[in-house]
């Protein structure tokens, strides 16, 4: 078999499943969910936040935190990006997504060679990108969709809501915020809020 051949064979056994892509598609395109993690900004589409069955990657750790955890988000758009990867656009709401589409963005002009550099700082305002790396290959396609709703809930709270003890911990990441901010984010009544705060150690700068 010719190499380049070779490569394609080996490519297409790495895809994603076009029926489990459609599927994925259907289920959570355009619709909105509670982060379980931090986002970060995206500087480049080849920058993003990386989800795996291994773990969660940045950008960069400089990147600063764009959604926070326990913010709701709105998942514009699941796409093959190729191999075995789907790539997620996350905007703050669907109204953001409308708003940032809608807006007048400088065209590509000759006189305007920073075309592309505008239109990504742009899009940061409001919106990141996410890549869900698999292990499954494209013969299990059931393993696939398992793996990607797993992905899935690492980042969202898909099939469950925040539990008491994610709130809780949440309370104390972020001690150095207002009890009012805490409250807005979390719904824990202010008194227990500050009994957390009590027992809670230090806030750390960065937050």
């Amino acid at each position: 078999m010719p190499f380049l051949a070779c490569l394609l064979a080996v490519d297409g056994a790495l895809a994603i499943e076009r029926d489990t892509y459609k599927e994925i598609r259907t289920r959570y395109e355009g619709l909105s969910f509670r982060l379980r993690i931090d986002l970060r900004s995206a500087g480049m589409a080849a920058d993003p936040n990386v989800v795996s069955l291994d773990g969660v990657g940045h950008p960069s750790e400089r990147s600063p935190i764009l959604f926070g955890s326990l913010e709701t988000v709105y998942l514009q758009r699941v796409t093959n990006v190729g191999g075995k990867r789907l790539g997620l656009t996350v905007y703050r709401s669907l109204e953001e997504a409308n708003r940032l589409r809608a807006s007048a963005i400088p065209g590509p002009t000759m006189s305007n060679p920073n075309f592309s550099g505008t239109v990504a700082a742009f899009a940061q305002q409001g919106s990141t990108g996410v890549v869900l790396e698999l292990k499954a290959g494209k013969k299990d396609a059931r393993g696939q969709m398992e793996e990607i709703e797993a992905l899935l809930d690492r980042i969202f709270y898909v099939k469950s809501e925040a539990t008491r003890e994610d709130l809780e911990n949440f309370v104390r990441r972020h001690s150095g915020w207002s009890i009012s901010r805490l409250r807005a984010s979390t719904g824990l009544p202010e008194d227990e809020i500050r009994a957390l705060l009590k027992a809670a150690p230090p806030a750390d700068p960065a937050d």
